[in-house]
């Protein structure tokens, strides 16, 4: 430990001179920008830039830096370092700069090929090879860098000079805003472990990202002396998404990688990523059981790379040769460098002491200079020895030495080590500090009435609210309106930049006031839009949506202040679903609602507690009309008696055989007032038309005409809660909610995927997001022809996605939802409750409620485990005690009648609808195919079912997901 100034100077020059001769010397004059190395080997030319290299090469000399600033004589090196960095900083941010238009451009495609770069010239800057030929999209990479942009700024550096440029790292936030539902290529820039160019989700780049994401959100570019205008605006949905995504993959790293070395750098230094203790322990020690060498950690299992049996003249492999490089693979000193930054903020000194003691044998001196290569490999002749022992041979170093990554993060872990650091001055943001912490925020909930009226019929219920007038000067806006905000923060003419994609908006942000322009503004949430799908006619569902985004807000709330919901009640709401809404109102007025403590409150005061964002720049920025500054119109309903059966004879009259019986049919059908009757003449008019109200329109256009009386049935079954006509109707009109693309995400982030249809197949696989309207394409192609089917296909995926973002418990052990056999389970339960057939529980099911249906199919998902701790409860074994001899017995139950061949039918029907699997069940059918030559599932005849245990086991391992999808794609097949 340093304790002397004198002794601190000592040891700050000796790390000078290291640092310099080691790192800086190799800085470009020119572009500030760092070789990955000096070396041009068999595996590749290291000599170009890499983004991700350059930034954790840099951050030994900014580790300096910091410690020189405590030193009042510091012979001018404190400035010399410092701007060291920034010139890397920016010689990257120019690089960046130059491809804004793929940044643009990839925001709204994803696609690989729009990607930016991942490295560039040295000396230039400039792009080395094209955009097909290398996996440049690694998102972990541009998230490091804009990680770290955010530490060196928040450290006092000035990294960014103009709006221009505040504008560019706006646009990074957004083009790194959906890598938790990005393939990449990742940090090895491979994809997939076969390297066939195939990108994934992997883990590392998510866990990245959201470190990014929290780290810039609210920070001013330009420091202290910024103003609004440069500050960054992050959206905490896009972070709550990216905390989904990577708990829901630890300690996995991907698809194809069952566990990844990469994974020290999210779990720990520098992107502390990871709140939940129990889940940072388990990635480390899964690491360290799977991959810990003598020599550092294999990047993951099965990895070829630089291995002696790895064919160097090509860049990928063949599935059935991975299998060689088992228990040879490359162990990486860098990555005990991790571990020492790793155990020195968690303050673990036996860890800090253990790896750097590991790391000291493994160090080649140069120049008088203690180097760490990059890998440590097995030579040739002892390949067949160290698989026969695993860690049992001598490694020898490669050529790549330093790796300057692995260097600046060892030389930094030593600084500290030495107290000549201090925590916080590596992490001025404190982002370490937030392991183990979580706080469950109150829920501050604001109701806004839409009259005077409607507001004194509240209060005789008891309920207080406000009128939009009361609560003036403060606006309340549409959530689309906000959408249409985000798309000018960021917005850059010249650099040909647009804001944030025009993308709906989630609870969590909405739960946000803002200041816009000089106006404070509260924006109701997306899910409340009446001009969203049918849904929200049913007040039931939207009372019980309206708790799950509650659970959602106080879970994911990371801001300063209280989560706020602004909610405005109409006269329609009370009307149509007074008692769901009343009864929530209590709940909601005794502070608990759902398990989340809420505040009910005037929203002025709630104001005083409440997160707000300042987006103060945008005065030129102005609203479309809001529909809350005049009272909507009401839609037109029916007053004739819905009971009343209405005679068709009259339809006889007309001969329909001509384009004026047509018109006069017409006529007809927009002068009834009966529900009933409008159906049956549209029915008529669309059979004319070579179509039909049940199967829809078979892609043909619906006439003008038509579309406006379906709007009108659409609203009346509404109205009256007709719910399988409103479904035909819905179907007909084509109308598809676009909050069908979070759900479907919702279910994805959570590394599930979904088959649509009864009949599964690839081609019926949501496996990832997508638009809404790709969706429904896939629903309509492969579900049945009653439109309704379509329709309701639509809602169980919404379902899903509440029920897995509330209650994710329910879902585990689960790979796939299959819609259409869940659709098929509710439709035979509904029949074997009401004892009909069960075409006639398929007429019922649709007959449910929004509310109804989902309320069973949380039963059908929590039911199957139930009913099978019921079904082993009645038929566990018991000694019988009253005989003198042991017997085995089944012990009755007094519901003994349940225990019928249709119970167990009941439980195996459930037990193959949802298709739930016990955790050890894909490991354990990996470890049959070490003892056999392989398994056939299904159709024996049918040569794609057999599963070839030497290729399977060759390729695979048996915790990759790979592994668990081929053998779930073959039980699916099974009808």
């Amino acid at each position: 430990m340093v304790r002397h100034l004198s002794e601190l100077r000592v040891r700050l020059d000796h790390y000078y001179r290291q640092i310099k001769t080691i790192i800086l010397s190799r800085q470009s004059p020119i572009t500030g920008l760092l070789p990955a190395s000096t070396a041009v080997t068999a595996h590749g030319d290291y000599t170009d830039a890499w983004v991700r290299d350059n930034v954790y090469s840099i951050l030994a000399v900014w580790g300096l830096a910091l410690a020189y600033r405590k030193l009042d004589e510091d012979q001018g090196r404190t400035f010399e370092l410092e701007y060291s960095v920034v010139k890397l900083m920016r010689g990257l941010l120019r690089s960046m700069m130059k491809q804004a238009h793929k940044v643009e451009t990839f925001k709204e495609t994803q696609s690989l090929l729009d990607a930016m770069h991942a490295k560039y010239e040295t000396h230039t800057g400039d792009t080395v090879v094209g955009d097909d030929e290398w996996g440049h999209l690694q998102l972990d990479a541009t998230s490091l860098f804009v990680l770290i942009l955010a530490q060196m700024t928040a450290s006092g550096l000035a990294l960014v000079f103009t709006l221009d440029e505040v504008n560019f790292v706006q646009n990074l936030v957004y083009y790194i805003g959906r890598t938790y539902r990005t393939p990449d290529y990742g940090i090895w820039e491979r994809g997939n472990k076969i390297n066939h160019g195939d990108a994934e989700l992997n883990a590392s780049s998510v866990g990245m990202a959201k470190a990014a994401l929290e780290a810039i959100s609210g920070l001013n570019l330009f420091g202290v002396r910024g103003g609004q205008a440069s500050v960054i605006h992050v959206l905490p949905d896009e972070i709550a998404r990216s905390r989904i995504t990577l708990e829901s993959l630890l300690p996995r790293e991907s698809n194809s990688k069952e566990v990844d070395a990469a994974l020290l750098s999210v779990i720990g230094f520098p992107a502390f990523a990871i709140e939940n203790l129990e889940l940072v322990e388990r990635t480390r020690n899964c690491i360290i059981e799977k991959l810990q060498g003598k020599y550092g950690c294999k990047r993951f299992l099965r990895d070829g790379h630089q291995t002696v049996l790895e064919d160097t003249t090509r860049l990928h492999y063949e599935p059935i040769e991975l299998k060689r490089f088992e228990h040879i693979e490359c162990e990486w000193p860098l990555f005990f460098a991790y571990l020492v930054l790793d155990g020195l903020f968690r303050k673990d000194d036996q860890q800090v002491q253990a790896y750097r003691a590991r790391l000291r044998p493994l160090l080649i001196e140069h120049n008088g200079w203690q180097l760490l290569p990059e890998l440590y490999y097995v030579s040739h002749d002892k390949v067949e020895l160290e698989k026969a022992t695993p860690h049992s041979q001598e490694r020898l170093p490669n050529e790549n030495v330093p790796l300057v990554w692995a260097q600046s993060l060892y030389l930094l872990g030593e600084l500290l080590a030495e107290d000549l650091l201090d925590l916080g001055d590596l992490d001025p943001l404190g982002r370490h500090l937030r392991l183990g912490k979580h706080r469950d925020p109150l829920v501050q909930i604001a109701l806004l009435a839409e009259d005077e009226t409607l507001q004194a019929e509240l209060e005789a219920h008891g309920i207080a609210s406000q009128t939009l007038k009361q609560i003036e000067p403060i606006q309340v806006r549409d959530a689309r309106e906000l959408t249409n905000a985000y798309t000018q923060i960021g917005r850059n003419d010249a650099l040909g930049l647009s804001g944030r994609s025009s993308r709906r908006l989630r609870s969590l942000t909405t739960a946000m006031a803002f200041r816009i322009g000089g106006e404070m503004i509260v924006f109701l949430p997306s899910f409340l839009d009446q001009q969203e799908f049918y849904l929200t006619l049913d007040y039931h569902f939207l009372v019980d949506q309206l708790k799950s985004e509650l659970a959602y807000i106080q879970h994911h709330w990371d801001q300063l202040g209280r989560p706020m919901l602004t909610i405005l009640i109409t006269r329609t709401m009370l009307e149509s679903g007074s008692e769901a809404l009343l009864d929530l109102m209590q709940e909601l007025k005794n502070g608990l609602c759902n398990g989340v403590s809420v505040k009910l409150g005037n929203l002025k005061q709630l104001l005083l507690t409440a997160g707000i964002e300042r987006i103060d720049f945008l005065y030129e920025f102005e609203f479309i009309d809001s529909p809350l500054n005049g009272k909507p119109e009401a839609p037109p309903y029916l007053t004739a008696d819905l009971e009343q059966s209405f005679p068709l004879s009259y339809l006889q009259e007309f001969s329909l055989e001509s384009e004026t019986d047509s018109q006069r049919l017409l006529e007809t059908l927009r002068q009834s007032r009966n529900l009933y009757e409008q159906i049956e003449l549209l029915n008529t008019l669309l059979r004319l038309r070579g179509l039909d109200f049940d199967t829809g329109f078979g892609g043909l256009e619906q006439p003008v005409t038509v579309a406006h009386l379906l709007d009108e049935i659409y609203n009346q079954a509404g109205h009256f809660r007709l719910w399988t006509i409103v479904r035909r109707a819905s179907g007909l009109r084509g109308k598809v909610d676009i909050s069908l693309t979070d759900a479907v995400t919702d279910i994805l982030v959570r590394q599930k995927q979904i088959a649509v249809g009864k009949s599964y197949s690839k081609a019926s696989l949501l496996t990832q997001p997508m638009p809404h309207f790709e969706i429904m394409d896939k629903i309509r192609e492969f579900c049945g022809e009653d439109i309704r089917d379509h329709v309701l296909s639509q809602e169980i995926l919404i379902y899903f996605g509440l029920l897995i973002k509330t209650e994710p418990q329910l879902f585990s052990g689960l790979l796939t939802l299959r819609v259409g056999y869940f659709i098929l389970l509710l439709a035979s339960e509904l029949a074997r409750e009401l004892k009909m057939t069960q075409d006639e529980g398929y007429e019922r099911l649709m007959q449910l409620s929004p509310f109804e249906i989902k309320t069973r199919l949380r039963q059908a998902l929590a039911g199957y485990d139930e009913l099978n701790r019921e079904l082993f409860q009645q038929e566990s074994l018991h000694l019988s005690t009253e005989e003198r001899q042991i017997d085995w017995i089944v012990q009755p139950e007094r519901n003994e009648a349940e225990l019928q061949p249709g119970h167990w039918h009941r439980q195996r029907q459930l037990q193959g609808t949802v298709n739930r699997v016990h955790e050890d069940f894909y490991p354990r059918i990996w470890e049959i195919l070490k003892h056999c030559k392989g398994l056939v599932i299904g159709d024996k005849l049918e040569r794609r079912n057999r599963l070839d245990s030497e290729l399977i086991l060759s390729e695979m391992t048996p915790g990759e997901q790979n592994f668990a999808l081929r053998i779930e794609h073959l039980l699916n097949k099974i009808a």
